[in-house]
């Protein structure tokens, strides 16, 4: 192995265990445990929704599946749910936000790690 390549994997090995876990999923399968175990648990761990998904999401979702619509979408989100997404904010704030400056994400947390990474730069303090 060169040792430009060991340097490299030297590198990255000392920075992943800098990283920390996403403790949320930590904390869900304790409260899972707890709940197996008969506890009355509110989960307030991970935002998810207390009911189960209404039936109309999943035909439709299904619905989807079957149009063979299976494949990755841009990473920004679609398109067309952006543009929808932009038409709301004319609509209820009359603000105009073009669809290329608005990105979907699948969840909070992709979000999140986008906001801070555009935000913040390094010796930035943040207060959470």
């Amino acid at each position: 192995m060169s040792e430009s390549k060991k340097r490299i994997g030297k590198s990255l090995a000392q920075r992943m265990e800098s990283i920390q876990p996403f403790h949320v999923m930590s904390l869900l399968g304790k409260a899972k445990a707890l709940e197996q175990q008969g506890k009355n648990v509110i989960h307030l761990e991970v935002g998810e929704p207390d009911f189960n998904t209404p039936q109309p999401i999943i035909d439709a979702g299904i619905e989807v599946l079957r149009q063979g619509h299976i494949h990755y979408t841009s990473s920004l989100g679609l398109m067309e749910l952006r543009e929808v997404i932009a038409e709301f904010y004319l609509t209820r704030y009359e603000r105009v936000v073009p669809a290329s400056k608005v990105v979907v994400t699948p969840g909070a947390s992709g979000a999140l790690l986008l906001i801070m990474g555009s935000l913040i730069g390094r010796g930035d303090a943040v207060m959470l």
